[in-house]
């Protein structure tokens, strides 16, 4: 038999995400993305929700535990503000491929750096500029130097990196793909400064070059055996349609009361068959993009054949039921909808942006 049903636990965290997005992130959203940085006390308040140190500390029962609950929460986060899911989501996708795939002496030195108090940054670098963000037209190379690695190339996207002491960069090895452990600190590492985005604007993202960047003999993720670079970026695209999915629940939210106490040419907006049929559309493509996000978590906990397969369609459908969403909220507020007094030009401007970014996110 199949069930949707989630577990007590999970309807527990599920819920304390919710209260915290609503009470806590929902309020400093708009604040936060006129200044375009992330505040270091919010970034503590996201770190305390434990998805990281749980994670770290190798606890299977922590709200980081599994790919389904962290799906979960990060969908509510994305309810609240994408940037800040996001912000959270960028650590969570390190740490879940160090644990999952690391060498021993890799989760010895990385693993204590996520367990404190604090918020500790790190991402997963996949995409470049101009060639797309696939796996197969990666421009990144390493190549064995003397005692370690040297690496040349660029990532793009690369969000709140000024927070982050290391980064997963996916690059070809060997005429594969691979990925490797990269101190920010390292000679041949340039950080360039943020560009203007349209939107997720706190996350101050950035692009990163490596000019025959030194890296140590123990880079490699997994050491000499290497690691399964798949599902990295499997994880990936499910925590970043998690991420959609609480953007899309959160203009749906917002347009039904709105249409139906505006009132137009005597009648409520909401009471008017087009428009009623619209919000019928957009709920129901929220709860399939759930489902799909559902299904591809769990396949990734299971370690299921299907994985690929089952991230890359959650990934595309809810990226384009997202922007359709969010511009159906920005149309059906009229002119409301362009005005920053409203939410919902800010979910379009994230929704769009997140739509372009892959492989920082995680579960």
């Amino acid at each position: 038999m199949i069930s949707f049903e989630l577990s007590s636990e999970q309807s527990i965290a599920r819920d304390m995400s919710g209260e915290f997005a609503r009470n806590v992130l929902r309020p400093l959203a708009r604040e936060a993305d006129e200044a375009g940085v992330i505040e270091q006390r919010t970034l503590n308040d996201l770190w305390s929700l434990g998805l990281v140190q749980g994670l770290a500390s190798g606890d299977e029962d922590s709200a980081g535990g599994s790919a389904i609950m962290s799906a979960l929460i990060l969908e509510e986060l994305g309810w609240g503000d994408a940037a800040f899911a996001l912000a959270l989501a960028a650590p969570l996708g390190f740490m879940r491929a160090i644990v999952e795939q690391g060498s021993a002496a890799q989760k010895a030195e990385l693993l204590p750096l996520f367990s404190g108090d604090e918020y500790h940054g790190a991402a997963v670098a996949l995409a470049e500029a101009g060639l797309g963000s696939g796996l197969g037209a990666l421009s990144t190379t390493a190549e064995a130097d003397a005692g370690g690695f040297k690496l040349n190339g660029a990532k793009i996207q690369v969000p709140l990196v000024g927070h982050c002491s290391h980064l997963l960069v996916i690059a070809r090895y060997e005429g594969k793909p691979d990925a490797f452990i990269v101190d920010l600190t390292a000679p041949g590492v340039v950080i360039e400064e943020p560009e203007g985005n349209l939107g997720l604007n706190p996350l101050q993202l950035a692009t990163v070059r490596f000019e025959d960047a030194a890296l140590g003999a123990d880079a490699r993720l997994g050491g000499n055996k290497g690691c399964d670079v798949r599902r990295i970026a499997d994880a990936a695209r499910v925590g970043a349609a998690s991420i959609l999915v609480g953007i899309s629940k959160a203009v749906y939210d917002f347009t039904v009361p709105y249409t139906k106490d505006r009132v137009v040419h005597g009648a409520a907006l909401a009471k008017k068959q087009s428009v009623a049929f619209r919000l019928v559309d957009m709920f129901t493509e929220v709860e399939a993009c759930r489902w799909m996000c559902w299904r591809a978590a769990t396949h990734l906990d299971k370690r299921h054949d299907d994985a690929t397969r089952s991230a890359a369609l959650a990934h595309v459908y809810t990226v384009e039921q997202a922007e359709w969403i969010t511009d159906e909220g920005v149309q059906l507020l009229g002119g409301h909808g362009f005005m920053r007094a409203n939410p919902v030009e800010l979910w379009y401007r994230n929704a769009r942006t997140l739509g372009l970014i892959e492989g920082v996110a995680g579960v």
